[in-house]
């Protein structure tokens, strides 16, 4: 099959779909399917509407068999204003390339004019718009089947906050066109299901980890590594409000009050939000944080070896694959009752959840996970057992590879 993966970022940049992505092309590829892929100049993904901001400066190589198309974001002047006027001109096009945060990428959209012929287009991710209408110019131009992974962020229930930016009338007619949609737990395929998205064209997918590339990390170093002495509770992913990251903080420092001896690990990047915050933080507090931008490898897996907990209080994941991450070290987890991260972490079997933004609440948990050792230790044992059964990438690129050949045919 010649197969055209369309997403907003490609390694070396981090996060969920962009793994989701990696895993499955290179899969493909070493299957001796063609696999390419057009993306974008971005390395950090502030990129888009920042200037100064980390991008690749390489517009095609070669990864792992797959060919990887870079096209450079531009940026209008005063971007967030024009982009407010752009986006109120009537049509679908300008609804799906001026819609913040999504990137502007001529170059991109140029290319469906020119592209070669391929058997299947799959797009990713909500709320990038013009990369998934990329996706369904490709399609519609050559004929062939569109799949789209939305990675819905549907928020708290009850709470429009978030699920606006992802559900907003262009970008449901975007997911509406495609032929198969894969979604990535039964929340995210009861609200498409909602809105009259055929079931029959709906798989329920969800994420995966590579054990190997998780094996052999060493608390003892990480903790020798920063100096840090007792328990550890960590936080891993991009820090900012949506994800949590500023109730966590205040939830840690209610405790700290209290005693606790813990400290608090930060891993991943700055958005700017979260750095205005932090700085702005107490000394005294901030002794208590160990904040670090981008982890390597070799530490993500110290850290996760070395915590006794992880802690994601989002209301914008629409999965969450450092739970599958901590899991794989048989550590307990706690996340919040949004997106769909209720989808995938068991309340009381794997994990604890809490309401979105409910600091106290997320104390509790925390205190509780840290002070009942043989509870955290269930919980923990509980997830790993369930990783290693139903989340590998191997088993996920299957589903997938099946669907590809049905719809290619």
């Amino acid at each position: 099959m010649r197969c055209l993966h369309v997403i907003h970022r490609y390694w070396p940049a981090r996060g969920g779909s962009e793994k989701f992505m990696i895993e499955m092309s290179k899969r493909l590829a070493a299957d001796g399917h063609e696999v390419t892929v057009f993306t974008t100049d971005a390395i950090d993904i502030q990129h888009y509407w920042l200037p100064g901001k980390e991008k690749s400066e390489t517009r095609h190589e070669v990864i792992d068999g797959v060919d990887v198309n870079r096209f450079r974001v531009r940026r209008l002047p005063k971007q967030p204003q024009a982009l407010r006027v752009l986006g109120k001109l009537p049509g679908f096009f300008p609804k799906c390339q001026f819609s913040f945060p999504s990137p502007l990428v001529p170059g991109m959209l140029a290319r469906t004019w020119t592209a070669q012929g391929f058997d299947i287009v799959h797009a990713t991710a909500l709320p990038y718009d013009s990369i998934l209408y990329t996706g369904y110019r490709v399609a519609k131009r050559q004929g062939i089947p569109l799949v789209i992974s939305p990675f819905f962020h549907l928020g708290e229930e009850g709470s429009d906050d978030v699920r606006r930016f992802y559900t907003r009338p262009h970008q449901m007619r975007l997911v509406n066109s495609a032929d198969r949609v894969l979604v990535q737990t039964d929340i995210e395929r009861d609200f498409l299901a909602s809105r009259g998205f055929p079931k029959e064209k709906m798989i329920l997918l969800g994420m995966g980890i590579n054990p190997w590339e998780l094996e052999g990390g060493n608390g003892a170093r990480f903790r020798a590594k920063y100096d840090l002495i007792g328990p550890i509770v960590c936080y891993i992913g991009p820090k900012t409000y949506d994800k949590g990251t500023f109730h966590l903080v205040q939830a840690m420092e209610s405790l700290w009050r209290g005693g606790d001896p813990s400290s608090l690990v930060l891993a991943g990047t700055d958005i700017e939000d979260f750095r205005r915050y932090y700085e702005k933080l107490p000394e005294k507090v901030r002794s208590k944080c160990l904040a670090l931008d981008f982890i390597g490898d070799e530490d993500k897996r110290d850290l996760l070896d070395a915590c006794d907990l992880l802690v994601l209080p989002s209301r914008s994941d629409s999965f969450g694959i450092v739970f599958l991450e901590a899991w794989f070290y048989a550590k307990p987890v706690v996340g919040a009752k949004a997106g769909g991260i209720p989808g995938l972490v068991r309340d009381g079997v794997d994990g604890l959840l809490v309401p979105f933004g409910e600091k106290t609440e997320l104390a509790v948990s925390i205190k509780n996970l840290l002070q009942d050792q043989e509870y955290s230790r269930k919980l923990g044992q509980a997830g790993r057992d369930r990783v290693l059964s139903e989340f590998t990438w191997d088993s996920k690129y299957g589903i997938v590879r099946e669907l590809y050949e049905e719809l290619a045919g």
